[in-house]
């Protein structure tokens, strides 16, 4: 709620029945009136302080055209928003050299043509004041309770943009120095037309120190960042009418931006954090508009090169990584900023973010060059990493197929974490730079299938006699059965390479058809205990 213009108190039930005749600065009538005095003194040079109304019978002008032109003219230069003046018998008009003045300053001056009880404007006038200013103070008290909130709690960039927008009731976007869009809400319109072009609308509108409106499209601006080390901005796209109520809470909220930057000094970059951020929704299909999916990419800074493809690259769990959550943290940032250097290092285009301290999700853009290529040439560089510093994790790349949208692309980046997944548990025999599900093949499907609970029922039925034997005797039957399947049944091989002599190896194995109440000579009998191991072996 704004301060009351001039014109609002002019319409006001205390002022109407006072019969107000604007005599000069009618053009000026939308001045803010921050407070109201009843003056008759002639010399008002250094007892006002700007933006107030003055209230008079007109005594003040009594004293010839020269004191009446003075006066006004002071009454300008003090800042006053304007002077009503109350003419009855005592004092018929407002002099002519007043009003000259005045409408050469374009300073407003109404005559009252009726009586009016000055107290009662007074009054209404003031209360509309305080009560303005209490709703401000109130507002400010409860920007500052949401901000600091979201501060003690860690909230991330984005909870701190939409908090920004709710208050503002507007649109707002942050970005970071590359215009980048680092996170965004969007109120009152679709996502796709408020980033349309953001990076080309973004860089007409220069970098400024300070908050205000700017730029071709009058977007209102705030820098993030301290003075030295700014490392993005906060921007209102169409600002509200009220800049100093949006501008505090623009400020706010840059504040609240940086205590959070600094405060987890040892987390993600921004950037890479609205990256994942957005290809978790992809992967769990929150997204469903292929031109918003766009859209977003292209404000993250993935260029409109398709074919794209969704893919994850898995490195293997260090040891007590899933029980502290600090050293899962340093884990997941530490596979984000490999994938990233490599992208770099291959000039590949990606969007890429966590999905946990052992996945990272991207999705990349392989501007013509197809799909194979690209991710060829960055799995390599992933591998190549290793070659040159030993002490790095290996890792195993999950590709989905090839698709014309980013959509389309992040859909498949959950099959792509199972292809990781599976292709990280193959021998180092069978490895390659990346996999898709064909490479993988049964591994991938008992790996996209394992949470399924008829597939569950079955791994049971087939194994849990030779668990149970496994758990109450741990005599070497499970791994014995392991053995006998990976070489295909072949009695020969398997007594080679477990270095048993025959006849002892047909007795264990004769002992682990009676556990199981199978024929291991069966081939239906192999292929379903080779495939119940492989989904108890993923489970594990």
């Amino acid at each position: 709620m704004p301060l009351p213009t001039l014109r609002a108190v002019l319409a006001s039930e205390a002022l109407r029945v006072a019969e107000p005749d604007v005599l000069a600065g009618a053009d000026r009538l939308d001045r803010q009136v921050r407070w109201v005095h009843v003056s008759e003194v002639r010399e008002v040079r250094g007892l006002l302080t700007g933006g107030e109304l003055l209230l008079s019978t007109g005594l003040a002008m009594r004293g010839g055209d020269e004191d009446a032109a003075a006066y006004v003219g002071e009454l300008v230069d003090a800042g006053a928003t304007g002077l009503l003046v109350e003419v009855g018998e005592s004092f018929p008009e407002v002099p002519e050299a007043a009003l000259a003045v005045a409408r050469e300053r374009r300073f407003p001056v109404v005559a009252l043509r009726r009586a009016s009880r000055f107290v009662e404007i007074t009054e209404q006038v003031h209360r509309a004041i305080v009560a303005e200013q209490y709703e401000r103070v109130d507002f400010a008290r409860r920007v500052h309770e949401r901000f600091t909130a979201l501060s003690l709690e860690g909230a991330g960039a984005q909870a701190i943009v939409e908090a920004t927008a709710e208050l503002a009731g507007s649109s707002v976007v942050l970005e970071d120095l590359s215009r980048h869009v680092v996170a965004y809400a969007a109120l009152g319109r679709p996502a796709a037309g408020l980033l349309q072009g953001w990076e080309k609308r973004s860089r007409l509108v220069a970098l400024t120190d300070v908050t205000g409106v700017t730029g071709p499209e009058g977007w209102m601006t705030s820098p993030v960042g301290l003075q030295q080390q700014r490392w993005g901005r906060l921007v209102v796209v169409n600002p509200a009418s009220d800049q100093e109520r949006l501008a505090m809470v623009l400020e706010r909220a840059a504040q609240a931006l940086e205590l959070g930057r600094m405060a987890e000094s040892d987390r993600f970059g921004i950037a890479y954090q609205a990256q994942g951020g957005f290809l978790t929704e992809l992967a769990d299909a929150r997204v469903v508009d292929a031109a918003e999916a766009d859209a977003r990419a292209r404000a993250l800074g993935l260029p409109a090169a398709p074919p794209y493809v969704g893919l994850v690259v898995r490195a293997a769990p260090r040891a007590g990584t899933s029980t502290d959550p600090v050293a899962a943290h340093r884990s997941a940032r530490r596979l984000v900023e490999r994938v990233a250097q490599a992208s770099r290092d291959v000039r590949v285009p990606v969007l890429l973010g966590s999905f946990g301290p052992v996945e990272v999700a991207a999705v990349v853009a392989t501007g013509g060059r197809g799909g194979d290529t690209a991710v060829a040439t960055l799995a390599e560089a992933l591998h190549a990493q290793r070659d040159r510093q030993s002490d790095l994790d290996p890792v195993a790349v999950g590709v989905g197929a090839p698709a014309d949208t980013v959509l389309a692309a992040g859909s498949a980046l959950r099959h792509a974490q199972h292809v990781a997944e599976v292709a990280h548990a193959m021998p180092p025999g069978r490895q390659k730079p990346y996999f898709r599900a064909s490479d993988v093949r049964l591994r991938g499907l008992v790996a996209l299938l394992h949470d399924d609970p008829r597939v569950q029922a079955f791994a049971e039925a087939e194994l849990d006699r030779l668990l149970v034997h496994e758990a109450t005797h741990e005599d070497g039957m499970l791994e014995l059965l392991r053995q006998y399947l990976a070489v295909g049944g072949n009695k020969t091989e398997l007594a080679r390479v477990s270095h048993r002599s025959r006849p002892a190896l047909y007795k264990k194995l004769a002992h682990l058809e009676r556990i199981l109440g199978v024929s291991l000579d069966d081939a239906d009998s192999r292929l379903a205990l080779g495939v119940a191991l492989m989904v108890h072996d993923q489970r594990r």
